[in-house]
């Protein structure tokens, strides 16, 4: 189960630049529903919800609020590509201090 769990928030791509930009647009589209090149939080709670990622108001609501570096209440691309980065490398973090033994397995009991 922490294996799958493990794979989903830590796909073997996501420490991989030369990759990110391509997977942070293609999400930036699917979220920026009326293509004006910003998402605001409607558009982040519904994007979500039909990527099937239901996170939950206060969950959405703080992606936003970090991720809006310029407190315009929009996320444009950089703000959104800058915030998936960051989050990304805080989860690699915590996952390291949970594998124990460095296997990139995460076990019961580990």
């Amino acid at each position: 189960m922490l294996r799958w769990l493990r794979d989903f928030v830590l796909p073997t791509a996501a420490c991989q630049d030369a990759e990110q930009p391509t997977r942070y647009e293609t999400l930036f589209q699917a979220l920026d529903r009326n293509g004006d090149g910003v998402v605001d939080i409607g558009e982040l709670q519904e994007g979500l919800r039909n990527l099937g990622i239901p996170l939950g108001q206060d969950a959405e609501e703080k992606i936003f609020t970090t991720g809006d570096v310029n407190k315009d209440g929009k996320l444009d691309f950089e703000e959104f590509m800058k915030y998936l980065k960051d989050h990304e490398k805080k989860m690699k973090l915590a996952f390291k201090s949970l594998d124990k033994n460095n296997d990139a397995l995460m076990l019961m009991g580990q």
